[in-house]
């Protein structure tokens, strides 16, 4: 398959990162030249530093594509002689991606800090359309038809109104936590106790749709796998 060219615009906004509160944004737009795909993306990055022990970052990300050739699967089901007998299925895949950093940096005393960090993200892909390539070393495509029913999609590839092949419909919603907690003491010169924390949550679903209000609740009840660290360093003064 020969893919089309694309152009792609990108842009940075910094303001002076030794003020107090400093702020960073960045965009960017893509679109293809034969109209299959395009997208952008959104980015902002706040820090905050209320005072010269602490430090406070937080940068949401939003990024909406749509991607016109999304590879799918490859079956020899009714062997396809302009692709060497298999038949290479894509898709129109919509997607849209919520994600965010945030750090937390406090420093007590020089002996005693703590370090917080958490990363949500919500991502949804809607398989709008399905095609099947029509010929090797070219764009051109074969559009399908499949018939669905729950969430198996069936295709008539030869035009006889009977299934000829089947699979799993490929919508699908990602919501995933990562946390982590750290806690550093320097109970004696070169002697430190770390208490960790770590925390991580995911859960998938089919629904393919973005809806952050209903992603951002299911994701707080997903299932979670917590650990708790503890590292001692003693320094032996040999």
């Amino acid at each position: 398959m020969v893919a089309p060219a694309s152009v792609s615009v990108n842009g940075n906004v910094f303001t002076d990162n030794r003020k107090a509160v400093s702020v960073g944004s960045f965009f960017g737009i893509f679109d293809s030249s034969r109209g299959t795909g395009g997208g952008y993306a959104l980015g902002l990055n706040v820090n905050v530093q209320p005072s010269d022990n602490l430090t406070i970052s937080i940068g949401p990300n939003y990024n909406s594509s749509r991607v016109g050739d999304q590879y799918v699967l490859s079956t020899s089901t009714l062997a396809y002689a302009p692709t060497y007998g298999t038949r290479y299925i894509f898709a129109e895949l919509e997607q849209r991606t919520f994600s965010m950093d945030a750090r937390v940096n406090w420093t007590f005393s020089p002996t005693l800090s703590l370090q917080l960090y958490a990363q949500p993200l919500l991502s949804s892909g809607d398989f709008l359309t399905y095609k099947q390539l029509a010929a090797a070393r070219t764009y051109d495509f074969i559009d399908l038809a499949p018939t669905e029913a729950g969430d198996t999609l069936f295709v008539d590839f030869d035009g006889d109104a009977a299934s000829d092949y089947s699979f799993t419909d490929r919508d699908f919603n990602v919501r995933s936590l990562i946390g982590n907690a750290v806690l550093r003491w320097e109970y004696r010169p070169g002697s430190t106790i770390f208490v960790v924390w770590q925390r991580q949550q995911s859960e998938r679903a089919t629904l393919g749709d973005f809806d952050f209000s209903r992603d951002a609740s299911e994701l707080f009840g997903a299932p979670a796998d917590d650990r708790f660290i503890v590292k001692v360093n003693y320094w032996l003064g040999l």
